[in-house]
């Protein structure tokens, strides 16, 4: 397989078997975006889509934020997909990659939970009132 420079969107529900070179589908339904790899070697990328994940920006063209780090992949890319063009980025070390790993654990529970965030203050803003 080839490399890919350039991609194009396409809106499904669910992903397609095989998922073609070039395309990030995006599933609304799912929250969900993938690909096939830009580097060639074949392999599918999905991306959670969520405030403390990737998000989609669509005008015109595709762009993919943050950079995908394909750490967990052979090929170990590391790239943006910006306004449909793969901008290519150097390959995360392996103290990157855990600390990048970290990073997204700690965003993801982040994203779980706002409700449990915003309780405890909630609860001690009551607690103070009614104290007084």
């Amino acid at each position: 397989m080839s490399r890919t420079e350039h991609y194009t969107m396409r809106w499904i529900e669910s992903f397609p078997t095989p998922m073609e070179p070039g395309v990030v589908y995006v599933s609304l339904t799912y929250s969900t975006a993938g690909h096939i790899c830009p580097c060639g070697c074949g392999r599918e990328v999905v991306t959670k889509l969520s405030p403390a994940r990737y998000k989609i920006i669509f005008d015109g063209e595709i762009s993919l934020k943050p950079s995908v780090a394909a750490s967990g992949l052979p090929c170990n890319s590391h790239y943006f997909i910006t306004r449909g063009e793969v901008v290519w980025h150097a390959k995360l070390g392996s103290a990157q990659k855990k600390r990048t790993q970290a990073s997204d654990r700690r965003a993801l529970e982040a994203d779980r939970t706002p409700t449990q965030r915003v309780r405890p203050k909630w609860r001690a803003r009551l607690w103070r009132h009614v104290k007084n």
